[in-house]
């Protein structure tokens, strides 16, 4: 609970600064691990998913299914406010091989209202490297499907939840290491 709270006081901090502002992952004291598994379990599909903290990263892991309508797995965050106004896009360290993930923002609790992401791939095979993704790219869902319609810089003030998710639409075993994930001026 204390490393929690730590986190969500340093993102309301650091929001109104123009430094850039880090969520490091693993099992250090200093490190975050309030991210979640969300996956296409709660609405019935059965995609096998698993979490796990290491030393200094987390990892997603598991099978992709279209049976029941599924077909994602995804971390995220636990609700709270964040405003990332200050900032012009984020960085994400990673490892994967040869698969399609996106970053994702959500300005609401409820799962019907738009969303925004910006999507990611690994280029090299399991080798560390960094996505840099730009706000101004970022675009609108809604449950899933893209309205075509780009993110408005206000949403930024409002950020309830921060996610990760798989964007592959394929099935099959899918793998994602996240050393940091940055957001920067």
């Amino acid at each position: 609970m204390i490393a929690i709270l730590a986190i969500a006081a340093c993102l309301i901090v650091s929001a109104g600064s123009n430094s850039p502002l880090r969520i490091d992952f693993g099992n250090g004291p200093d490190q975050s691990q309030e991210w979640v598994l969300l996956s296409d379990n709660v609405m019935g599909g059965v995609t096998k998913s698993n979490l796990t903290y290491t030393s200094n990263s987390v990892v997603l892991t598991g099978d992709i299914s279209f049976r029941n309508f599924g077909g994602f797995s995804s971390i995220k965050t636990k609700y709270r406010a964040v405003d990332l106004s200050a900032y012009k896009g984020v960085k994400i360290r990673f490892k994967s091989v040869d698969q399609k993930f996106a970053f994702t923002l959500e300005d609401s609790r409820n799962w019907t209202q738009p969303n925004y992401k910006c999507k990611f791939a690994s280029r090299k095979a399991d080798s560390w490297e960094e996505a840099t993704l730009y706000f101004r790219d970022f675009t609108e869902y809604v449950i899933g499907e893209p309205t075509g319609a780009g993110m408005d810089a206000s949403v930024l003030k409002e950020i309830v939840r921060l996610g990760i998710i798989t964007d592959e639409k394929k099935e099959g075993p899918f793998s994602i290491e996240i050393d940091y994930v940055e957001f920067f001026s």
